[in-house]
């Protein structure tokens, strides 16, 4: 069927290369491009081109301008900004260049599957700065301390898209924070969630819903210092003993309401902490940071991950880092 008269096909104009002579189609989306360039990136397209085409297109077979058109199985918005990346090399930079992280996970999923390895390696290092693996960076990002090269909506759906794609594609790193981040909602909230949450495996459903009792028990946990409030060094124990009595009873309010989880997150409220003498607040800190460390090496085994050290690994290979390189 020749497609230059069908009103349903869209071409993407800077994609479309009038002497290119190779023709691809994602979805309803036209694109023209150069099969030398592609194919002098990736060994899939080149694979794919590189069996002769016959003079006579097959009747059964789409065609534009008398060529095949190659059918692509992949979303027209992935498609395009994956190509974009290739012939535009302004389009998709190294980090720290701004990006989005629709066309970082576009150009991720489609350089694994097509083979470009420096490309799937720039999206990675991409995706790396929203989803750390350290806890320091990963409190700086919740607690919007990081600054973002990455333009990301806040809310849920991105965290379960990354969840998916950086399965898929074997990054086994980025999971721990993208779990992390979903498992911080209410199940209720994951559950309403719609298209987003049932892209996911049953297996990754599972895991958001039962490690939820992990993150649970972990924000009570971080906050045990409480418990010991005032210290003996304690200067104000009558300002520090109400200042603990009231953040243990907003953590006990926040359970009964089933609120966000959030181990992860600042250590007691500002408007309580300024009450506190400094040598409690020190020590309170202290503790409180050591809690952090220690449910944040944890983390990974919560979500039935190898450990930190085997993830850190993968991560320098994938990404060609020295192995003392900053995590």
């Amino acid at each position: 069927m020749s497609l230059e008269d069908n009103n349903d096909f869209e071409r993407v104009e800077d994609l479309w290369f009038p002497d290119a002579d190779l023709i691809l189609r994602a979805e309803n989306t036209l694109f023209r491009v150069h099969s030398s360039i592609l194919g002098a990136r990736s060994c899939v397209f080149r694979d794919m081109v590189a069996f002769p085409q016959p003079e006579t297109p097959d009747s059964e077979g789409d065609t534009h301008d008398g060529k095949p058109v190659v059918r692509l199985h992949d979303s027209a918005a992935e498609v395009e900004v994956f190509l974009r990346a290739v012939f535009d090399s302004s389009f998709f930079m190294p980090p720290p260049s701004p990006t989005d992280v629709a066309t970082v996970i576009g150009v991720m999923r489609l350089a694994h599957k097509y083979d470009i390895q420096y490309l799937f390696r720039r999206a990675l290092s991409h995706l790396d700065s929203l989803y750390p693996v350290t806890c320091a960076k990963m409190l700086d990002i919740n607690l919007e301390i990081a600054s973002h090269h990455v333009k990301f909506p806040s809310g849920l759906n991105v965290d379960l898209i990354t969840l998916r794609a950086a399965s898929e594609v074997g990054a086994q790193w980025i999971l721990p924070a993208a779990y992390y981040n979903i498992c911080t909602f209410h199940p209720k909230h994951i559950l309403s969630i719609g298209e987003n949450w049932n892209i996911l495996s049953i297996h990754q459903q599972q895991t958001c819903l039962v490690s939820q009792a992990e993150l649970s028990r972990a924000t009570t946990s971080t906050h045990q210092f409480l418990r010991y409030m005032p210290f003996p060094s304690c200067l104000l124990p009558e300002n520090c003993q109400q200042a603990a009595s009231e953040s243990q009873d907003l953590l006990h309010l926040d359970a009964v309401a089933q609120s966000d989880l959030l181990p992860l997150s600042e250590w007691i409220c500002e408007r309580i902490s300024i009450a506190l003498c400094p040598n409690c607040d020190k020590i309170g800190r202290d503790q409180f940071d050591k809690a952090q460390e220690i449910f944040w090496g944890r983390l990974p085994a919560i979500f039935g991950l190898p450990e930190w050290d085997e993830l850190n690994k993968m991560r320098r290979e994938v990404l060609g880092l020295e192995e003392d390189a900053d995590s």
